[in-house]
């Protein structure tokens, strides 16, 4: 929720600013566009408005202790393969809807003192030089005060990331091809100088450049304190890096109860993860863990109490399983823990959301020989993005999603083991059972120089409900020790009338069923049932964490405003809101729905066109009564398939009628003044 990420963020400015840090290069907020992205690991999720209010809950933690966030990458870095030098080709649409709510929402909410800008040009012009996109967009519609800087090695051109906007421009540089990186001996300060004595730079592009710096130079620590101290004593927060990891897990799986264990078990650990958990993804987010403070798997094991049987743990996967030691293992053993690791990294991409066959056989052969005893299997997945699971999930009892959990890890992989905590952490993410079901799967990662967002506005779940592909998991997803029951949305039916309210409150009461405390992620998705352009079949638009004690029961509300229900118009170059019906959504994932109830969104002076679906002309009574005396209604109330338009509708009606049937001219007419009628309500 967002209250415990804003206490991560401020832990982090804690922590930085004993250590006379005065910006923090972070956070990285890019979509989770594919799969196999190297730094899926570092960003929140594949949804805009998840991905928004985590990144102003972060921003806001941080830079309350004083400390400056920059956020980053702006735009659109969603892969590492040939991230310099590729040209992404992204519809304004989804740029609107998908990659930039979580950079425009900060600016609003969280106001960071900074933004990166990103190696990968878009529609042809490098972020890092792009006008439209640093000054249009970012400073003129967002009002962003603070300033840019680029990315190491991210600018070709020095004068015209100047000039469009970037106003730091990092070490490092490209050619302007951007087939090399430029040499030791190029210097991007005699670029610079040279063009402001030409006059290709103003004096005056110089100093607003300038301006922008100084402007969050006088917010530092450092500046209004002098230097601090560059090694105190370590901030300890590994109570919060615990409750963290742990609340971020995901139970994808419990068969018959098979978690939460005793703390007497004796557990057989299976695969060389086990001693290998990988706590951190590499490169720039890789958090540089004191050994002191690292609680490895076994450690945090053996913390709780249970017991490791370790006699074939630290074998080789491509070694033949030795069957009798397997054999003595879940004879001597309560339960079997297997742990499937990956790395993920900034600077590369993953080859392949495979599992190695040897990872397959040796589950395979673990579940045989504890289920001939009658005894359960375990697996942890310590992964940053989805793998393939279709050809061993079958065979294991339960399945625990860690993560890459921190220097806490092997405490809080117990706590959740143990139920010391119940489990309440949700997908941020689809997991799809193949990499071929992804909608980026054809457009990934593009060729030599360019990669086409073919998919549009549809990521991730958007993709997958609206082409009703089933997932591995889906967004969303994630089970719990306990039961939580939903009643019925509250008010039924309800109307909003956007020319008098600003939004609208939906509440819908949750209950604990189970005699376990428990937290429950409460999610509202929205169905626009008509649209003049296509939609996806739904959009999460709000969400909740409410914390249930045993058998308690509370209500959660919502408020949607009208952002909630409007899509961004490439023609219009705005958002548009359709009044109309729409289906309120509510459940555990998306698709896991428990409640629903029709909305109407309404206006009293809608703008109507041909191109308005019927459904909406039909929620407006006087628009449908002057319809019906024109068409009759017989043919107002007669179905059409699919959803048609008014156009569609006056159409078909008006071709049945003799005086029209033949006479084009004469139904174009009489359409128009139809037309005219219903937009001088």
């Amino acid at each position: 929720p967002p209250a415990i990420i804003k206490r991560v963020g401020g832990a982090i400015g804690d922590e930085a600013k004993q250590y006379g840090v005065d910006l923090i290069l972070g956070p990285a907020i890019n979509i989770q566009r594919h799969p196999l992205n190297g730094r899926n690991f570092e960003y929140f999720t594949e949804d805009p408005l998840l991905n928004a209010i985590m990144t102003a809950s972060y921003i806001d933690g941080m830079q309350t202790e004083g400390v400056g966030a920059v956020l980053k990458h702006f735009a659109a870095n969603n892969q590492e393969t040939r991230r310099q030098i590729v040209n992404e080709i992204i519809s304004d649409r989804a740029l609107h809807e998908i990659y930039f709510p979580g950079f425009e929402y900060a600016m609003e909410k969280a106001q960071p003192w900074a933004v990166m800008s990103s190696y990968p040009s878009i529609n042809g012009t490098p972020s890092s030089q792009n006008p439209w996109l640093l000054k249009d967009v970012l400073r003129q519609q967002w009002k962003f005060d603070g300033f840019v800087m680029s990315d190491w090695y991210g600018v070709a051109d020095p004068v015209s990331a100047l000039k469009g906007g970037n106003d730091l421009n990092m070490p490092g540089g490209r050619t302007p091809d951007d087939s090399l990186f430029l040499t030791p001996n190029t210097d991007p300060k005699d670029v610079v100088l040279a063009a402001l004595k030409s006059g290709e730079l103003t004096q005056d592009q110089i100093d607003e450049n300038i301006r922008n710096i100084l402007n969050v130079v006088i917010k530092t620590h450092r500046f209004k304190n002098g230097d601090a101290a560059m090694m105190p004593e370590p901030v300890d927060h590994s109570a919060l890096a615990r409750q963290i990891a742990a609340d971020s897990m995901v139970l994808l799986k419990n068969d018959a109860h098979t978690l939460p264990i005793k703390a007497a078990f004796r557990v057989a650990a299976f695969g060389q993860n086990i001693d290998n958990f990988f706590v951190t993804g590499g490169g720039s987010a890789e958090v540089n863990i004191d050994p002191k403070r690292l609680v490895t798997l076994p450690q945090g094991l053996k913390n709780a109490g249970i017991a490791l049987i370790r006699q074939i743990g630290d074998q080789a996967l491509d070694e033949p399983v030795n069957q009798p030691a397997l054999t003595k293992a879940a004879q001597q053993s309560d339960i079997a823990l297997i742990s499937i690791g990956r790395s993920s990294t900034e600077g590369a991409d993953r080859y392949s959301m495979a599992m190695h066959p040897d990872e397959v056989a040796m589950i395979k052969k673990v579940a045989s020989a504890f289920h001939q005893q009658n005894k359960k299997v375990v697996v942890l997945l310590n992964i940053g993005s989805p793998i393939e699971m279709t050809s061993w999930e079958q065979y294991a009892d339960a399945i625990l999603l860690t993560w890459q959990p921190g220097e806490q890890a092997g405490n809080a992989v117990a706590d959740i083991l143990l139920g010391k905590v119940n489990p309440s952490g949700k997908l941020p993410l689809t997991f799809p059972k193949r990499l071929e079901d992804s909608p980026s799967f054809g457009n990934y990662p593009g060729n030599a120089k360019t990669v086409i967002y073919g998919e549009g506005i549809y990521v991730g779940y958007r993709y997958f409900d609206t082409k009703r592909i089933a997932p591995m998991y889906p967004f969303g997803y994630g089970l719990s020790y306990s039961t939580v029951n939903y009643g019925k949305i509250s008010p039924e039916k309800p109307v909003f009338n956007i020319d008098t309210e600003n939004s609208i409150e939906v509440s819908i009461p949750v209950r604990n069923t189970s005699g376990i405390d428990t937290k429950e992620v409460v999610q509202l998705y929205v169905h626009d049932n008509a649209s003049r352009l296509d939609r996806p079949e739904q959009e999460l638009k709000a969400f909740e964490k409410v914390s249930l004690s045993a058998g308690e029961e509370k209500r959660v509300a919502f408020k949607l405003d009208k952002r909630a229900f409007s899509y961004y118009d490439e023609d219009k170059n705005n958002w548009v809101l359709e009044p109309g019906l729409f289906t309120l959504r509510i459940g555990r994932s998306s698709r896991d729905i428990h409640a629903e109830t029709p909305l109407i969104v309404k206006s009293s002076t809608p703008a109507f066109s041909f191109d308005t679906p019927w459904i909406d002309i039909q929620t407006y009574e006087k628009a449908a009564t002057i319809v019906a005396r024109f068409i009759g209604d017989e043919q107002t109330n007669a179905w059409i398939y699919g959803n048609p338009t008014l156009g569609d509708k006056l159409e078909d009606a008006l071709k049945l009628k003799p005086e029209f049937a033949k006479d084009e001219a004469k139904r174009q007419k009489l359409k128009q003044e139809i037309l005219q009628e219903i937009n001088s309500l």
